[in-house]
């Protein structure tokens, strides 16, 4: 090689370093919206748990289920709304699956009480 010139392979290396690290952030962030998913849920299952106890009607365990299907729909529309951002389809699509989140999951614990 000639003092001026420059392989192929040392010229994209930039690039492709970027575009190895965008893949690897978007690995990163789409483990993270699993795992806000995944910790909704427990949290919905901690509520559902509140539900069935045999002290359901407390004030005090009332409030735990509200706290804790609160925190189940944030996590959950959290990682719903990160996953949407991540694969750039239905932008909007992630809001109405949060609410149908928390609907059925308003019914199922107000369904477990009234049992």
């Amino acid at each position: 090689m000639t003092a001026g010139t420059e392989s192929p392979r040392t010229a994209e290396s930039p690039r492709a370093l970027r575009v190895v690290r965008a893949a690897q952030l978007r690995a990163r962030a789409t483990r993270r919206a699993i795992g806000q998913i995944l910790l909704g849920s427990v949290f919905l299952v901690g509520a559902l748990a509140f539900a069935r106890a045999p002290d359901r009607a407390a004030r005090d365990s009332v409030l735990w289920m509200t706290a804790l299907l609160v925190l189940s729909m944030l996590d959950v529309g959290l990682g719903l709304r990160t996953l949407a951002r991540l694969r750039r389809r239905a932008p909007r699509l992630w809001i109405a699956a949060t609410a149908a989140w928390g609907v059925l999951s308003t019914l199922v614990v107000g369904f477990l009480l009234r049992g």
